[in-house]
């Protein structure tokens, strides 16, 4: 038993076994750091009231956005090109890490002069500062995380996330003891991702131990011009992401921001449920397409497509019917303009989850220039819809923007996909569907009579599984038999 668990969890010894094992660890990874997160996020929220927390929200957005500029893609790249060369390793690390040191210089004065002018809410200029430092230290730790990545070695991802978000929930609770302020917040928060970045560095050392013996000058331009497709992508992709956020902080007040970061933060919690299993299948993937094995791929991509919308599905169907209830749970009474953001920032997840494996497998296919491509449509969509939506509607518009941009990029990039591999995913959709039916018909019948909300997820969900078992879904049955090897 205890080599049996041992071989699943941590060894590499087929694809099948290799992908259920990075996806539990990435599932510790993203879903127990975030919840780990959240304790803080919501804490902060209640305390600091919207407005405040406002600030505190644009802060991280403006972080997030900038931190695309100290990547340029070669985070994706340097995962791809080990798993591909893991005899040149050294080499492609320690070039790329003097790269990203030139990235973090120029960020950081980009951060200083640019971001001071990107709102009108004051604040924000003092926590200037405390954005770049987030940016590096955040840009060290995932950069640290690409040699991880490509050895298919999720466990310890898992440890670097774990870590650097009970840091953040620790140090942040700390924070708003001593001064409840987006300042001492923000503050914080840097100094947690600090250490997170000496965590993911003392995993890695062996790589870092070379960083000056292993420099080859000669792979910088192929890196460059392999990696900016994927630069422009992620830039693109952090506009659509953050776009919403920062064009609020231009035309309307921090307690707006307040209301639209809360919904967003809940909602992005879900998002890391895709990013799991992209990540997981994403080595396997390139590989099997080195071997042109298109066969293995296609049913690779209908079985990770179908297993993204068994868990949207009914979250989307969960969180418009327990919107409001779900919002006073987390954040209170003061929250609740924001539920009706809730309602419908949650549809981005059907297609959000797709889109993720989609956009990781068209990397794989070395399609980048039509991902740019796919992204930019999208990204110029998200700034003309929130320019003409936010001034109309506030917080509603920027939603209702978020939703078109996003099903532009999604349906450019499925199109390219389907050409390049023609697989199937619809025909596989009609049990779970069936099932997210008839799970939301009782929790409409529960929350109308009342029912609390936690004991409504749980009857309605346990609704959806058992419908899916007596429907006799597929891929809940391979799940099952997976964890029945254990």
């Amino acid at each position: 038993m205890v080599t049996r668990l041992k071989n699943l969890l941590f060894a590499n010894n087929s694809i099948k076994q290799t992908i259920a094992k990075n996806i539990f660890w990435l599932s510790i990874s993203h879903i127990g750091s975030r919840l780990i997160r959240a304790a803080i996020i919501i804490y902060a929220a209640r305390i600091l009231g919207a407005a405040e927390y406002g600030v505190f929200s644009y802060a991280l957005s403006l972080a997030g956005f900038f931190t695309v500029f100290s990547d340029i893609g070669i985070n994706q790249l340097i995962t791809r090109e080990l798993a591909k060369y893991p005899e040149k390793k050294f080499h492609y690390f320690s070039t790329a890490f003097w790269i990203k040191i030139s990235l973090f210089i120029f960020v950081t004065i980009l951060i200083i002069t640019i971001s001071p002018y990107f709102s009108k809410i004051k604040e924000v200029v003092v926590l200037v500062p405390f954005i770049a430092l987030i940016v590096i230290f955040d840009g060290i730790r995932e950069f640290s995380l690409t040699s991880i990545r490509a050895k298919e070695k999720m466990e310890f991802e898992a440890l670097t996330m774990v870590a650097t978000n009970f840091a953040i929930t620790a140090f942040g609770f700390a924070a708003i003891y001593l001064s409840p302020t987006s300042k001492y917040l923000i503050f914080s928060y840097a100094a947690a991702t600090a250490l997170g970045a000496l965590v993911s560095i003392f995993i890695i050392k062996e790589e870092f131990k070379k960083i000056f013996t292993h420099f080859d000058k000669k792979l910088i331009k192929p890196m460059i011009s392999s990696a900016w497709p994927m630069a422009l992508n992620s830039i693109i992709g952090a506009f659509m992401l953050n776009t919403d956020v920062l064009m609020l902080g231009w035309w309307r007040s921090a307690k707006e921001i307040g209301y639209y970061s809360a919904s967003q933060r809940i909602i992005q919690v879900f998002y890391s449920l895709p990013a799991i299993i992209a990540s997981a299948i994403f080595p396997a993937i390139s590989r099997l397409i080195g071997e042109k094995d298109e066969i293995k791929i296609k049913l690779l991509m209908e079985k990770g497509l179908t297993i993204v919308f068994l868990i949207a599905i009914p979250l989307v169907v969960g969180g418009i019917i327990l919107g409001k209830p779900i919002i006073n749970l987390v954040y209170g009474k003061e929250y609740l303009p924001a539920a009706i953001v809730f309602q419908m920032l949650i549809i981005t997840n059907l297609i959000i989850f797709p889109a993720t494996l989609i956009s990781n497998t068209l990397l794989a296919y070395n399609k980048q220039k039509a991902m740019v491509l796919n992204i930019l449509i999208g990204g110029i969509g998200n700034i003309i819809f929130n320019s003409i939506l936010i001034p109309r509607w506030g917080m509603i518009g920027s939603s209702i923007a978020t939703i078109i941009a996003q099903s532009i990029n999604y349906w450019l990039s499925l199109i390219i996909l389907k050409k390049a591999n023609n697989f199937h995913i619809i025909r596989h959709l009609k049990k779970i569907i069936i099932s997210a039916v008839i799970m939301g018909l009782v929790s409409l019948i529960l929350n109308n009579f009342g029912i609390n909300i936690i004991l409504n997820i749980i009857i309605s969900g346990s609704v959806y599984f058992i419908t899916l078992y007596i429907l006799k879904e597929k891929i809940l049955s391979e799940i099952i038999g997976l964890a029945k090897k254990i």
